[in-house]
C-alpha cells in the first residue's frame, strides 16, 4: 500500500496544499521529505497521515485503537479551533491504493470540520465520489450520509480483507517523542505508557502484532535479535561424520541455514553503516547476562560495543528505526526479511535528525533510507547536512523536497534552514579564511556592509551624491571601496558583523576596514555603536557603526537601509518578467490577521500590524499571497532584486532621493579622518 494524493486546506498554519508522491520508472516511491520552520503544519501533515492508518486498521483489529465504551479513542479529534483564522471549513483527503487480487483498489480518508460537505470537498477537488464503496449495510449508508455536512472523519475501501494491507506491508509511524532509554537510568525515572504485550498468537484473534507507533523497542529488538543470531547457528542434529571423519551438513540444512543467515547479514549491515565500520554479531555464554550479545569488528574480531544499549543514544535510535522495519517485515512473512528488497510498505519519521550526530544525519540516515527501495518513507527534518546527505546517495530527482506551509516542491539550495546553517557556518575558520581572502584584496579603507544588497544602496547612494555639486567638498575627499559580495559568497549578518569586528581589531590592519549594520537589533546596536561617539574605534583600524536615524523614522528606530527611503519610494512597483506586477510591502500595511485591504495575505504574521514597518519582501518567508487564489503567485519583491534595480537606474527606481545617506558618508569621512594606526 503508498500514499498516491493528499489534500488539505484551512488547517492551521496551512491554506491549501495538494500534494502527489512521486514514483521512479519502476514504480516504486521517491522519498518524500517536508521541510519548514516550526509552526508550518509539517506535525499536522503527519498527524492525518498517522490517523487515516489507525483508522485503517481499526477496521479489522480489536487492539488498533484505544477502546472507549462502545467506541474507540480517536487518535486523531476533530475540533473547530483546528480550522485556519479567518476561515470557516477545513479538510485533510488522503488517497492510499493497494493491490488486491491482482487489482489495484483505492483507499479514501476524509477529516473534516465546519461548514464544508463531503459533496463540495469532491466538487473543487475533482474527487470521483466514490467514498460509499464499503457502506453495505443500511445503518452505515445512513450514517455516513447524516454526517456529510458536519464534523466528520473515516476511511473508505472496497477491500474484502484489510488485515492484508498489515501482513502484506510494513505500516509504521517513529514520533517526535520516540526515546530509548539509557542503559545507566533506573526504570523508575523513565515512566510511560507501555504497547500491550503483543506476541504471534495474536494474529489468529484479530490482534496487530505489529504496533503502528513505534517507541522505546530496544528490548523487542535485542529479543529479537537472538532469535535471528540462532537461527542463523548450525544445529549438531545436521551435522554427518563423513568417511574420512570430518563433519559435513546436509545440502538441505545448508541451505535453510543460509537463507536464515541473510536476515542477519542485512541487520548487521545496517549496523556496519550506523558505526561506520565493518562489523558482525556474536554471542558470549549463556550466564554472561547482559553481555549475551555483543558487536565485533570483523577484522579484529574484537568488540567494540557489549551490549546493544551501549550504543550511543542516536545510534540505537537509528538501529531501532531499521531494524523494526526488517522485523515487522519478518513478523508478517520472514521471507522478507531475507529478501529485503520486497519489503513494501509506509514509514513515517517526524523529525528524523532527533539524536543525531552532523555525520549520522548527513553519511548515514540516507544510506540506510536506500536500503528499502520499495518502502515509502515520509520524513520532517530542520536538518540540511540530512539533505545534502540524501543530495549525495540520491541523485536530486529520486527524492522530493515539500516546503511547508505551502507544500511547494523545492530543491535542496531552496530549503529556508540552509541560510540558518550557513548563518552558524559563518562563525568557522573556513569561513573567516574566505573573507581575509576577500579583504586583503582591498588596497584603500574597505566598507563591509551587514547584508549583500546594503553595500549596493550605499553604493547608489554614493554615485548619485557625488554627481552633486553640492556636496563636492564632501565627496571629493572620499577614497574608498565597497566590498561587494553576493549571498552565495558571504552570509554576513549582524552577528558575524560584530565577531568579524572583534577577530580583526586583535590584529594591526594594513588599511581601514569600516563596519557598517542595520538598527533592528537591539543588542547589535549596542556592540557595534558608541554611547559618546557617532561610530566606535575597535582599534587597529577597524571601525563600526550603525545606520543613523532619519528624523521621519524617529518612531520606528529598529530600521534597515531600505528605510532610508520613504514609503512611498520603498512601495514602488515594477512588471517582472512572468507579467506579475510586484514591490516591496511594510508589516503596516496588513492588519493583525496578516490581510491588507485589497484582501493580499503576508505568510509572516509575526511582521505584520498597526505600527510595524517590517521589510515584507519576495525571497524569504514573507510572501505576499491572494488567499483566495490556490495557485497564487508571490507578490512580493525580492530585496536584492529592489536593490539592483536602484544601482542599475532601471525606471521607475531611477529617481529616488538619496539625501537620508548623507549622514553616513559623513560618519565614513570621520573615520578617513582619523590617523591610521601603524
Amino acid at each position: 500500500m503508498y500514499l498516491k494524493h493528499m489534500i488539505y486546506e484551512n488547517i492551521g498554519p496551512i491554506d491549501r496544499i495538494d500534494i502527489k508522491p512521486s514514483f521512479n520508472e519502476k514504480n516504486e516511491p521517491i522519498p518524500m521529505i517536508i521541510v519548514g520552520e516550526n509552526g508550518t503544519g509539517k506535525s499536522i501533515l503527519l498527524s492525518n497521515i498517522v490517523d487515516s492508518l489507525y483508522e485503517l486498521a481499526g477496521k479489522y483489529y480489536t487492539n488498533a485503537c484505544i477502546s472507549e465504551y462502545s467506541g474507540h479513542q480517536y487518535y486523531k479529534i476533530i475540533s473547530p479551533q483546528q480550522i485556519k483564522i479567518g476561515k470557516t471549513y477545513m479538510y485533510s483527503y488522503l488517497k492510499y491504493e493497494e493491490y488486491e487480487n491482482n487489482t489495484l483498489k483505492p483507499i479514501e480518508y476524509v477529516f473534516k470540520s465546519g461548514n464544508y460537505s463531503l459533496d463540495d470537498l469532491f466538487k473543487k477537488n475533482n474527487i470521483q465520489n466514490q467514498f460509499l464503496w464499503n457502506a453495505n449495510d443500511s445503518y452505515e449508508f445512513n450514517y455516513i450520509m447524516s454526517n456529510l455536512n458536519d464534523d466528520f472523519k473515516d476511511i473508505m475501501f472496497n477491500l474484502d480483507n484489510v488485515q492484508d494491507i498489515f501482513t502484506n506491508n510494513v505500516i509504521c509511524y517513529f514520533g517526535p517523542n520516540r526515546y530509548e532509554a539509557p542503559h545507566w537510568m533506573g526504570e523508575q525515572y523513565y515512566l510511560m505508557q507501555q504497547y500491550e504485550h503483543l506476541n504471534i498468537m495474536n494474529k489468529s484473534n484479530a490482534k496487530l502484532t505489529t504496533p503502528i507507533t513505534v517507541k522505546n523497542v530496544t528490548k523487542e529488538t535485542l529479543q529479537w535479535l537472538l532469535d535471528v543470531i540462532a537461527d542463523s547457528r548450525i544445529d549438531p542434529n545436521n551435522l554427518q561424520v563423513m568417511p574420512n571423519n570430518s563433519l559435513s551438513i546436509s545440502q538441505t540444512a545448508f541451505k535453510n541455514l543460509e537463507a536464515l543467515y541473510v536476515t542477519r547479514r542485512h541487520l548487521e549491515e545496517i549496523m556496519s553503516i550506523i558505526l561506520e565500520q565493518s562489523v558482525f554479531f556474536d554471542l558470549n555464554y549463556r550466564n554472561t547476562s547482559a553481555s549475551r550479545f555483543n558487536i565485533k569488528n570483523k577484522k579484529t574480531k574484537k568488540p567494540i560495543v557489549e551490549t546493544l544499549d551501549s550504543l550511543s543514544t542516536g545510534q540505537l535510535a537509528l538501529f531501532n528505526i531499521f531494524a523494526t522495519i526488517i522485523r515487522y517485515a519478518d513478523i508478517n512473512d520472514m521471507s522478507k526479511s531475507i529478501d529485503i528488497s520486497k519489503i513494501t510498505g509506509i514509514v513515517i519519521i517526524d523529525e528524523i535528525e532527533l539524536h543525531l550526530h552532523s555525520s549520522l544525519q548527513k553519511n548515514v540516515l540516507p544510506k540506510l533510507i536506500k536500503i528499502f527501495p520499495k518502502v515509502q518513507f515520509i520524513i520532517t527534518t530542520h536538518s540540511p547536512l540530512f539533505l545534502l546527505g540524501m543530495e549525495e546517495v540520491f541523485s536530486s530527482d529520486k527524492y522530493d523536497i515539500y516546503q511547508m506551509p505551502r507544500g511547494e516542491k523545492i530543491s535542496v539550495e531552496r530549503f529556508s534552514e540552509f541560510n540558518k546553517a550557513f548563518r552558524f557556518y559563518s562563525q568557522t575558520n573556513k569561513y573567516h579564511e574566505e573573507i581575509n581572502k576577500a579583504i586583503s584584496k582591498a588596497k584603500k579603507a574597505l566598507v563591509i556592509t551587514e547584508g549583500s544588497t546594503d553595500w549596493k544602496h550605499l553604493k547608489a547612494a554614493f554615485n548619485n551624491l557625488k554627481s552633486n555639486t553640492q556636496y563636492s567638498s564632501l565627496f571629493d575627499n572620499l577614497d574608498f571601496d565597497f566590498l561587494e559580495y553576493q549571498p552565495s559568497d558571504f552570509d554576513m549578518g549582524a552577528d558575524t558583523l560584530a565577531s568579524m569586528c572583534e577577530n580583526f581589531s586583535r590584529i594591526k590592519q594594513e588599511r581601514k576596514l569600516i563596519f557598517i549594520a542595520d538598527r533592528d537589533i537591539e543588542k547589535i546596536n549596542k556592540k557595534l555603536s558608541s554611547e559618546n561617539h557617532e561610530y566606535k574605534n575597535w582599534g587597529n583600524n577597524v571601525f563600526s557603526f550603525i545606520l543613523p536615524l532619519p528624523d521621519f523614522r524617529k518612531d520606528t528606530p529598529n530600521i534597515c537601509i531600505e528605510h532610508l527611503y520613504t514609503d512611498e519610494e520603498i512601495k514602488t512597483e515594477i512588471v517582472c518578467k512572468d507579467g506579475i506586477t510586484r514591490r516591496l510591502y511594510m508589516g503596516n500595511e496588513f492588519n493583525k490577521h496578516a490581510h491588507t485591504k485589497d484582501n493580499k495575505y503576508c505568510t509572516n504574521r509575526n511582521a505584520c500590524g498597526p505600527g510595524k514597518i517590517s521589510i515584507i519582501e519576495g525571497s524569504s518567508k514573507d510572501n505576499v499571497l491572494n488567499p483566495n487564489d490556490d495557485n497564487s503567485p508571490n507578490y512580493a519583491l525580492p530585496k536584492s532584486k529592489f536593490a539592483d534595480y536602484i544601482l542599475n537606474r532601471q525606471k521607475p527606481f531611477d529617481n529616488f532621493n538619496f539625501d537620508n545617506f548623507l549622514p553616513i558618508f559623513k560618519i565614513i569621512k570621520q573615520i578617513l579622518d582619523e590617523p591610521l594606526v601603524k
